[in-house]
């Protein structure tokens, strides 16, 4: 009888963009628009240099970066913009300050920063060399740990943190020799590693409280997020939808002047990333009535004060970006998307 060997599946890619092949006056700004994707960056042009290195385990990424100083940051603003709420692990090897919601730590070398994304932090101004970084969908968390908000602006360091740290080393090095069937059981595994460390540490039920407060602000925004196009997306259909009443729902948006503002800003970007990524036979007025702007007038007025340019200006603008740009970006993307 013949025996038929499995071909063994492809191993995981990993995708590397640097600046390197970039000339020295643009390479911030390359930079700038890969890092962009989730982050705002301040820092000097001079001597620029950024290299970071991912590999996908589906809604997982591996990454290790090194980089010239730069201040690091997701703005109270950005984290209602963009809705994105994966959890993000940093293994720094340089100290660093950070300012978490009116808190400033002090970050050792060699310890391990949490970070949910809908919630704003500012780091300090510190070189990259080969620091460790992990994007975990919040979905893929919360199968574990079910308030990770309750957990950001959270210090690992030493006992568990070099635990956790030596995972995330490993991650990186090996990653390529995982296979795409065996990155969802990593994934799962390393999002179980995660909850085991920080439950122990959790001591305060006010941060319980705001991490509860705070899952149900992002259950919302994906209700939002999923609806945007229905003209029956109302204050109302959201508070039966996930049954809160008007005034619970009201103070999770109070910061956006109320969830219809919010839905108004979530539709006017939603255009924006439309016609950024159409050529020019789109009809801006059939992108800006699908999503519930019956009046072409009033769409681009509130199109450029919300971006500084008309509809019209916005289009194509999406396809300068580089192959690499695109590969992090689409995995970024994916991570937010789970369970939308």
């Amino acid at each position: 009888m013949r025996v038929v060997t499995p071909r063994p599946s492809p191993p995981l890619k990993r995708a590397t963009f640097s600046t390197d092949e970039i000339e020295p006056e643009q390479r911030l700004e390359a930079w700038r628009a890969l890092v962009g994707l989730t982050h705002e960056v301040e820092g000097s042009a001079h001597a620029f240099h950024g290299k970071v290195s991912s590999t996908a385990f589906g809604s997982m990424v591996a990454s290790e970066m090194s980089a010239s100083p730069l201040t690091v940051a997701r703005s109270p603003q950005r984290a209602r913009r963009d809705g994105l709420d994966h959890i993000v692990l940093h293994l720094t090897t340089a100290d660093f300050a950070v300012d978490v919601e009116g808190a400033s730590l002090h970050v050792p070398r060699g310890a391990i920063t949490v970070n949910t994304l809908s919630r704003p932090f500012r780091r300090g101004a510190a070189a990259e060399r080969n620091s460790q970084i992990l994007s975990l969908s919040r979905d893929l968390v919360v199968e574990f740990l079910p308030d990770p908000e309750a957990f950001h602006g959270r210090v690992l360091h030493r006992g568990f943190g070099d635990i956790l740290g030596a995972h995330m080393r490993t991650l990186v090095e090996h990653g390529t020799a995982i296979s795409p069937s065996e990155a969802a059981g990593v994934a799962r595994a390393t999002a179980q590693l995660i909850a085991a460390g920080l439950e122990p540490t959790r001591t305060r039920w006010s941060a319980a409280k705001q991490g509860r407060d705070a899952a149900l602000s992002v259950r919302c925004r994906r209700y939002i997020e999923a609806h945007l196009r229905s003209p029956g997306l109302t204050p109302d259909s959201i508070c039966r939808e996930m049954g809160v009443s008007r005034s619970v729902l009201y103070r999770l948006f109070e910061d956006e002047g109320g969830v219809a503002g919010y839905i108004r800003a979530r539709r006017l970007s939603t255009a924006r990333s439309l016609l950024a990524s159409a050529d020019t036979s789109v009809r801006v007025s059939e992108i800006g009535s699908a999503l519930g702007f019956t009046d072409a007038t009033s769409f681009s007025r509130a199109f450029k004060a919300a971006f500084g340019m008309s509809p019209s200006e916005a289009i194509g603008l999406s396809g300068t970006s580089s192959d690499q740009t695109d590969i992090f970006g689409h995995w970024m993307r994916t991570i937010a998307a789970v369970g939308r």
